[in-house]
């Protein structure tokens, strides 16, 4: 399992250097065979080439309700479809299919003016829960593996075709603008998203949850994620030492449950600064930072905002992997 994660992790570190690596190193099969084991996945690893692939069951499950997504859409695709996987339940079950519209979308693009990032995120993503959905009793339904299938192809497809255009110089992808705000935390574990949840601390109590915990080490930096002003910065109850921070357009951003607080009230603080660290004051069951976005006072999926970052999953750790961990 070890290596499964570094695979990840590898193809993350490969993207993060961008042009001061080489070209990643691409399978020439049909679909290569990334970290499979024992697993129908893997014995169908020698499929025929995608010419040869049916397309009949595409209109079945594609309905086609993406036109052409940009860079941004695309991100949000493969992050809503992680996180919804992540749940289990109907929502898990139901997450395949806009994210396969999303992506059999995208690739209709020309591969000239095609990010690669996503590419390899989406292929990632799709294989790693084709293979946890057969794992389970039920297994995988026969329709949407051959579709899953078919997206892998086309992605590997593309990517052969981007390093070609690379190769001759004609590789010319759209410039990606990063938001305005960057994630407090460089890396960790997504362990709750936004909304209705179970209190971790009473099982038989349902709660809304208004933000996000963001599980890492002890004492891990906790960065301001856009300019603001400082208007809170203390003990705070339930929450622990937090900060909370007034940005412009009427923007508040919450980071509780700090083990120590670096900031003072009224301080100007940048975009990026460390502003406290994280720990597990307060009403919590461990180390985490939990982090709420409010906007015009009201709580808000700070997921919403927030810019994609590489994201992976492990089959050991609970929870969604963000970002690097160098």
């Amino acid at each position: 399992m070890n290596s499964r994660i570094s695979i990840y992790y590898y193809l993350i570190l490969i993207l993060a250097a961008g042009g001061c690596c080489p070209a990643l190193k691409i399978d020439n099969s049909p679909v290569p065979k990334l970290h499979r084991t024992k697993s129908t996945y893997h014995k169908q690893s020698s499929l025929a080439p995608e010419k040869d692939k049916p397309e009949a069951k595409l209109d079945e499950v594609i309905v086609g309700v993406f036109d052409s997504p940009n860079i941004e859409q695309v991100e949000q695709a493969i992050r809503i479809f992680q996180l919804h996987r992540a749940k289990g339940g109907l929502v898990s079950d139901t997450a395949w299919s806009p994210f396969l519209e999303a992506m059999f979308a995208f690739l209709k693009q020309p591969a000239k003016n095609m990010p690669f990032s996503p590419l390899i995120r989406a292929r990632v993503a799709a294989e790693f829960e084709l293979d946890s959905q057969q794992r389970k009793n039920d297994g995988v339904d026969p329709e949407l593996e051959q579709v899953v299938m078919v997206l892998l192809v086309r992605i590997d497809a593309k990517m052969r075709e981007i390093r070609t255009l690379r190769l001759g110089r004609e590789y010319d992808p759209k410039p990606y603008v990063e938001g305005k705000y960057c994630w407090p935390l460089s890396y960790g574990l997504i362990t709750s998203g936004f909304g209705l949840r179970k209190d971790p601390l009473n099982r038989k109590n349902t709660r809304f949850h208004a933000g996000l915990d963001l599980a890492a080490a002890p004492n891990e930096p906790v960065h301001c994620i856009y300019r603001g002003t400082v208007i809170q910065a203390g003990w705070s109850g339930n929450w622990g030492r937090m900060i909370r921070i007034r940005h412009p357009d009427a923007v508040e951003s919450v980071y509780a449950h700090l083990s120590t607080v670096l900031v003072k009230e009224d301080q100007e603080v940048t975009r990026g600064e460390v502003i406290g660290l994280l720990g597990r004051s307060g009403r919590t069951t461990g180390h985490h930072l939990h982090f709420g976005f409010y906007l015009e006072g009201q709580a808000v999926d700070p997921m919403d905002h927030l810019p994609a970052v590489p994201m992976s999953y492990s089959d050991i750790v609970p929870g969604v992997a963000f970002g690097r961990n160098e």
